[in-house]
């Protein structure tokens, strides 16, 4: 039987031992269906263990309950010699007292997730409402990468001014020009910060042949340039379509796993909108 958590002995930390499994409640019933088994098992072996004149002090007909009469009961095996080991009505005690633990860690584990889920809701509550009193401010003319809302990916362009606190105008690479919200504007070029890229990270990854067919769509870093090869210095992504490709990193933006989700989710809406329609 293995725990999902171990809880240090003051109960003031919880670390997982499988971080993945995450269904804590079917974890404990799973525990508690062991529990049972574990009590009936030890039940019927020192039932079965005990002479008739033993079974007759108890006047019930079956398999009595070893948690209630623990002390009755190991007097009567002791009373014959021990039929059955006391090592083995231990083990399974034990057993049974250590998915007790486990229920009762899942149980501190869920209570320790509610309220760290609690905190960072009151955190994002906090911050949604310090960034609506924000006010977006841009240049114009300044280099930007938007999302169109016809196929969700981003395109080059360029601010000509903002129409309000939560949108600006951009005109794209290909002349077309429409408001785009403020969320969904990156600024590009100049001297923009281009942190370290490592497997796992988010990104936009740029694509298309041609200046005027550039965008850029959400990927995913699964692999660096190799250090023991000076001329490598291709990353290898995955696309958010499972295509992998091979990109150099002035063609990738990195982004946070929000703006990735978001942003692979808008996609399939859209794609699915139009092999609908």
């Amino acid at each position: 039987m293995l725990p999902l958590a171990h809880v240090s002995s003051d109960k003031k930390g919880i670390a997982l031992i499988n971080p993945w499994a995450m269904n804590l409640d079917a974890y404990k019933e799973k525990l508690e269906q062991a529990i049972k088994s574990y009590e009936r098992r030890l039940n019927l072996v020192i039932w079965g263990a005990l002479s008739q004149e033993e079974k007759d002090k108890f006047k019930e007909d079956g398999p009595i309950q070893y948690k209630q009469h623990k002390e009755a009961l190991l007097e009567a095996l002791e009373n014959l010699g021990w039929p059955v080991s006391y090592e083995d009505v231990k083990l399974l005690e034990d057993e049974i007292l250590t998915a007790l633990t486990y229920i009762q860690q899942a149980s501190d584990l869920q209570e320790a997730v509610k309220k760290e889920t609690e905190k960072k809701e009151s955190e994002k509550l906090k911050s949604k409402t310090s960034k609506k009193c924000q006010i977006f401010v841009t240049h114009k003319n300044q280099k930007v990468i938007a999302r169109s809302d016809v196929t969700g990916f981003y395109y080059p362009g360029s601010v000509v001014k903002n129409v309000s606190s939560t949108c600006a105008l951009v005109v794209f690479s290909n002349g077309e020009s429409c408001d785009v919200p403020v969320k969904f504007i990156i600024p590009v070029g100049g001297a923009m910060p281009c942190p370290h890229l490592q497997v796992g990270d988010y990104v936009f990854a740029r694509t298309g042949t041609q200046a005027e067919n550039e965008y850029y769509v959400p990927a995913i870093v699964i692999a660096t340039p190799d250090r023991m090869k000076p001329g490598d210095k291709l990353y290898t992504i995955l696309m958010f379509n499972n295509r992998k490709e091979h990109c150099i990193r002035s063609q990738l933006i990195k982004i946070s796993q929000t703006k990735y989700a978001y942003s692979c989710q808008y996609i399939r809406t859209v794609q699915t909108v139009d092999y609908e329609m």
